[in-house]
């Protein structure tokens, strides 16, 4: 097998079944894009390595018992997200602020903070599906896939700067009418919810 050629899944059943080069053909596939995700939430680059490298080192170690039923790539980035957000709610006690917003809107209260959640997902969706087709796209390669402004670029025959400006243009209005929907104390808490990763 040309592990290269292979899709994702191939490999992994390979994995289950002790092949180290097909481990290392998925590894080399998707550990940048696991570190640009944990990087964005963490300061610390070392910690967001090691966060991933654990990850990783964990599917191998476990390679027969991790049945994974989704897409590969879909599983590992909500392995990270869920590693992330871990780590972050060890760290709740020492980050400056927002021990203090959690303890006037906490996220076991539920019921209103449920709503408020569920509105800003609603305000994500809606401003997402009012972008147009390409700019669209483009959003979704960045936050879903996790692809590099370059990588987006050869994908979709644009250029960089195009890229670059679609993503500034996206955020820039995915956050402005969010701010207009929900209460900014809210908005770092929804980091620790089930609120899409994607936007921030």
């Amino acid at each position: 097998m040309d592990h290269r050629q292979a899709s994702d899944s191939e490999l992994w059943q390979c994995c289950q079944q002790d092949d180290m080069q097909a481990y290392n053909e998925l590894f080399s596939r998707y550990y940048p894009r696991m570190y640009r995700l944990a990087g964005r939430y963490i300061d610390d680059a070392m910690r967001a390595e090691e966060l991933c490298m654990d990850l990783l080192f964990h599917l191998w170690v476990k390679r027969h018992e991790i049945h994974i039923s989704s897409s590969f790539s879909g599983y590992l980035f909500r392995s990270v997200r869920n590693r992330v957000i871990s780590e972050m709610r060890r760290n709740i006690p020492v980050m400056a602020g927002l021990d203090t917003i959690a303890e006037e809107v906490p996220v076991e209260r539920t019921s209103d903070y449920r709503l408020l959640a569920d509105e800003a997902e609603r305000t994500y969706r809606t401003v997402l599906n009012e972008l147009s087709p390409q700019r669209r796209q483009v959003f979704m390669l960045s936050r879903e896939e996790h692809l590099t402004y370059p990588e987006i670029a050869r994908r979709m025959n644009l250029s960089v700067n195009t890229v670059e400006n679609y993503m500034v243009a996206a955020l820039s209005r995915l956050r402005k009418r969010l701010k207009e929907n929900v209460p900014s104390a809210v908005i770092p808490l929804l980091l620790l919810s089930d609120f899409p990763a994607s936007l921030w």
